[in-house]
């Protein structure tokens, strides 16, 4: 088996920690799928980013700790007159919310922040929750990664 990236890692642990609100195969990573529009059957879903530059704050040790920020995207079926349901959005952002603090097999996650964004055009109605990340300090040297 080919050992995973340390991307592959951090995403493991966001979606890990995500599958407490939602069905595994409504989380994506890296992006927002384009198959999912107004005409989908799927009510919710959530796309999980790493939106800007990941440092190594250990200045020497490769992979000691990094740091980023995170993002996870909350989608939620607008409704038929294409607004927000306030009910079902607040209830989901709430669920959502309360996973931080994050702890898994690599990283710690808090700080979450909260930003309606609106319509995404395509039928659904997101929410991102952006948050601070870092890797536990040498965790990757007992992963051979």
């Amino acid at each position: 088996m080919a050992k995973k990236t340390t991307i592959e890692l951090i995403f493991e642990d966001l979606v890990n920690a995500v599958t407490g609100i939602i069905e595994p195969k409504y989380i994506f990573t890296g992006g927002r799928p384009d198959v999912i529009n107004s005409d989908s059957q799927v009510s919710k879903f959530v796309v999980i980013t790493l939106p800007v530059s990941i440092e190594d704050i250990a200045v020497g040790n490769k992979k000691f700790m990094l740091t980023t920020t995170g993002a996870i995207d909350l989608f939620l079926k607008s409704k038929k007159d294409s607004t927000l349901n306030v009910n079902s959005t607040s209830e989901f952002v709430e669920q959502a919310a309360g996973l931080f603090p994050i702890s898994g097999k690599v990283i710690a996650a808090a700080n979450p922040k909260v930003r309606m964004r609106g319509t995404d055009e395509h039928g659904y109605q997101f929410v991102t929750i952006t948050f601070d990340l870092h890797t536990k300090a040498n965790v990757f040297s007992s992963l051979n990664v």
